[in-house]
Parts: C-alpha cells; structure tokens; sequence
C-alpha cells in the first residue's frame, strides 16, 4: 500500500498545476495502481501527511543525498556545493508573518523560506542535495547551519568539497566566524565594492586582461575565537580566511576600476584566482537556474494548510542576542576578581544594572504578542519537497547521457512540455506495456522528443513486472518504433 501510494504521489507532483491539476491529468495512474480510478486528492494527501509523520520525510531525504554521493563518485573528483534561499508564498485568511520576497517588499500576506543545497558534480548536472524549512525573513546562516547539523553529511561536505558558494546574505562577518570555525570552504562576495586601484601592494595574481588581484588575509573573521576547541583553531590559524580584490570588469580591462570583494574560508589556488569571478557566477546555472526549473513544475505549489502559532524570526533573534549577552554577564561575574572594597561595591552596582537591562529586554519579550502564524514542517509538504528533489536528480542524471546539448542542459519545464506532458495511448501486454506518445508538432523539437524517448529506452525502465517500452506516434497518425 505505501508503495502505490508513493507511485501515485510520485506520478503528480512534477505537475505545474499543482494538487487539483494533478488529479485531473491521473489518466494513467491506474495502470500502475491496477484500480479503476486515479485516487482522491484527499486521500493523497491524508496518505501523505501520515508517511511524513511517520518519518518517511526523513527516508527520503537520506536517499536524496545517497543519490548525490553516488553520482559524485560516479564523476570523479570533487564536488561544488550552493546554498539559497527560496521564499515561498501562501495566502490565507488567518494573520500570518510576512517577509520581502523580490520586488514585492513586505505586501505578501505570508510566506515560508526554505534553504536549497545543490551540489554540482566535476562534468555533471547541478543535483539537489538538502532542503530545509524557516520561518519568514530567516538569515541564509539559518539554512547553513541545519545543514551542517548532521554530522555524516557535514563531513562528506567538508571532505568532498572543493568550495561551497553562496549568496551575499551570507557574507556578514558572524557567518562567515560560523563557518571559518567548521573549516568550511566557503566562497561569497561582500555588499558594496571598491577600486583595485586604491590597492598598492603587490598583487597575487592578474588576469587575462593583465589586471591586478589582491589578497589579504581577512581580519575581522580571523579574529574570531572557533567554537570547537584548540585543534580547529590552529587549523583555522593556519589555512586561514582571505578577501580578494578582484576586478568587477575585467572584459573592459583598464577602462574600469571597479572591483568587488570576495571572501573565501581558506586560500585559492592560482589558477582559481584568475578565474574567481567566472567561479562564483557559476552560482547562476548551478543553484539559481536548478532552483527555477523546479520552481516551474509546481515545487512551490504543494502546501499544507495548516497554520501553527508561533513567535516571528525577529523575536527569535531577540532571544538569542539576549541569551549571548546573559552568557557574557556570567562570565564576566565569573571572572571577577575583587581586590579593594570600593572596586567591588563599584562592580556589583555595574553587575546589577547590566541584569536589570537583561531582565526588562526579557520581560518586553514575553508581553510580545504571539497571534500570528507560520507554516512550519509538521504535514507533507516536506516528504513531497524531497520526494521531487529525488525525482529533479534521477532526470538530470538521465538527460546527461544525451549525445545532444540541447537535452543535457535541458530544464524540467522544457522536459514536461516536450515528453511528460503529452497524452499518450497505453497499449497492455502480456510482458510489456507499450506508451504511443503524441508528438509535437513542430519538426526541430519532434528531434529533441525522440532523443527523449531513445534515452528513456535505454534506462529498461518496467512497470508491475513488465518491461516499459516507448514509441512516438507519427504526426498523421501513423506509429513508427524508434
């Protein structure tokens, strides 16, 4: 029973209309459930909700990331990895937090954020690697650390990774302390820019446009104390973050003085530095292209209803910041060594006024109303999320075997308009099941839909015990095997 389920869930969520869509484009779920009818809606979703409180979110995802780690030793050599945020509307008649998503600033009425990990293989496709659920206006830091939490997964990145980019919301100076103190190889860009030509020490390296690029080691990271003892900081010590100043356009050669700041957790080789823009612009069609792509076949679109009341992403900074500074009154009572009588009464007045600080900021805290709530991960929408990041890689790894460019780079909107979302006539027999697909109709893309078809082929695919065999139909028609 859970596997035709998770077939039927399977067969709809890479659909762009979503729940309701998907139900009315199930013509060919009964083949693979054997019932008369394609499933309810609801009893999906009921189905759904169950395995993902049952843990089945949890299964998913390892076998997400198992997929990942096949794929990577499959290739040879080591990995990229890109971390985002991907804020995710819904609208609904109860108050809810909002947060700015693009343009649009705070006027949506809700929204969730979910921090995306793709992974990008040395010659291989971009591959989905995590996904993590925050709460509105949630800091890049958020979705970095719930991936780093788990330490199996934690040390395959920091051991098969040869640099792990992310966006300039990450580029403040706590969280790249955070990462410099788990010895990630980190690699953003700072907000703002400068002028290579403020710059008068030697440079390190130039570009093919004999341009200067300068590093140094960066300061205000270093000097952070590592949260995990002596031997992560001598290594930090040793490696040790750098900022490099790298031309903003070095097409235009002198002509432009502009540059940016780039920040990385541990020294670029030469060779990276001369192409370090060209290196981090690869953020581009390795996360943000992947992240589109699924975003255009309904990743957006599966929500719980649900809401659970609870404090906003500020409040929980408030509490944090304040906890921090209980922490350092602590330790500096701790430390406290009395030497003369007006010292200490001096110091216990000054101890008294910082905890009458803390303790009305506390008490500000609690009267804070909490009428409002989020979507948080407690139905289906996480094991449908990962559910679709396994069926997002299982395709890419499929379309890298296409001799054609066209279909390698291939996105999954392309894909649903040129294969998955063409009617099709099922013929049932005794050791196959045979799928006449209908053809586009114009000629140039009819070469990109039979390649599909070959490549489907090609993988031996079965359905219930029988051998899966495609075929296009001819335009007037007729049917030709390919």
């Amino acid at each position: 029973m859970i596997e035709e389920h998770l077939g039927a869930l399977v067969g709809r969520l890479m659909n762009s209309g979503g729940w309701v869509g998907g139900e009315r484009r199930a013509g060919a779920e009964p083949i693979w459930t054997g019932r008369a009818r394609p499933y309810d809606e609801s009893t999906l979703r009921k189905h759904a909700r169950y395995l993902a409180r049952s843990g089945g979110a949890a299964l998913v995802a390892r076998a997400v990331e198992a997929q990942v780690h096949q794929a990577a030793v499959a290739c040879g050599g080591k990995v990229i990895a890109y971390t985002d945020m991907f804020g995710q509307v819904y609208w609904t008649k109860k108050p809810a937090y909002a947060a700015p998503i693009g343009s649009r600033g705070n006027r949506l009425l809700a929204a969730t954020y979910f921090g995306l990990t793709v992974v990008r293989p040395r010659g291989g496709p971009a591959l989905a690697y995590h996904v993590s659920w925050h709460k509105p206006a949630s800091p890049l830091q958020d979705a970095l650390e719930v991936l780093y939490a788990d330490k199996p997964r934690a040390g395959w990145l920091r051991s098969q990774s040869r640099h792990h980019i992310w966006a300039r919301g990450g580029s403040g100076v706590a969280t790249l302390r955070w990462a410099a103190a788990r010895a990630i190889p980190s690699l953003t860009v700072s907000r703002g820019s400068t002028h290579w030509t403020r710059y008068r020490r030697a440079p390190k390296v130039h570009t093919r446009s004999r341009l200067p690029v300068f590093v140094r080691r960066d300061r205000k990271v270093a000097r952070g104390k590592p949260h995990h003892g002596k031997a992560m900081q001598s290594k930090v010590g040793e490696e040790g973050p750098e900022e490099v100043i790298f031309p903003a356009h070095p097409d235009k050669g002198r002509g432009s003085t502009k540059a940016l700041r780039y920040r990385t957790g541990r020294p670029l080789t030469k060779a990276a530095l001369r192409k370090l823009d060209r290196l981090y612009k690869t953020r581009w069609p390795s996360n943000e292209n992947a992240l589109k792509a699924l975003v255009a076949v309904g990743f957006d679109r599966n929500l719980d209803r649900g809401l659970v009341t609870t404090t906003s992403r500020g409040i929980d900074g408030a509490r944090t910041r304040l906890q921090a500074r209980e922490q350092a009154l602590s330790d500096e009572i701790e430390a406290f060594v009395p030497t003369t009588l007006p010292q200490t009464m001096q110091a216990i007045r000054r101890f008294a006024r910082k905890k009458r600080g803390c303790d009305e900021q506390q008490a500000r805290r609690l009267k804070a109303p909490q009428d409002k709530g989020a979507r948080m991960p407690t139905g289906a929408e996480g094991l449908c999320k990962n559910l679709m990041l396994l069926m997002h890689n299982a395709i890419a790894l499929l379309l890298l075997r296409s001799r054609l460019h066209q279909v390698r780079t291939m996105s999954l909107g392309r894909l649903h308009e040129l294969l998955l979302g063409r009617s099709f006539l099922a013929c049932l027999e005794e050791r196959q099941t045979t799928l006449w697909i209908e053809p586009v109709p114009c000629a140039s893309e009819r070469l990109l839909q039979q390649e599909l078809v070959r490549l489907l082929n090609e993988a031996s695919l079965s359905l219930k015990g029988r051998s899966l065999l495609f075929k296009l139909r001819e335009p007037h028609g007729e049917t030709k095997a390919l």
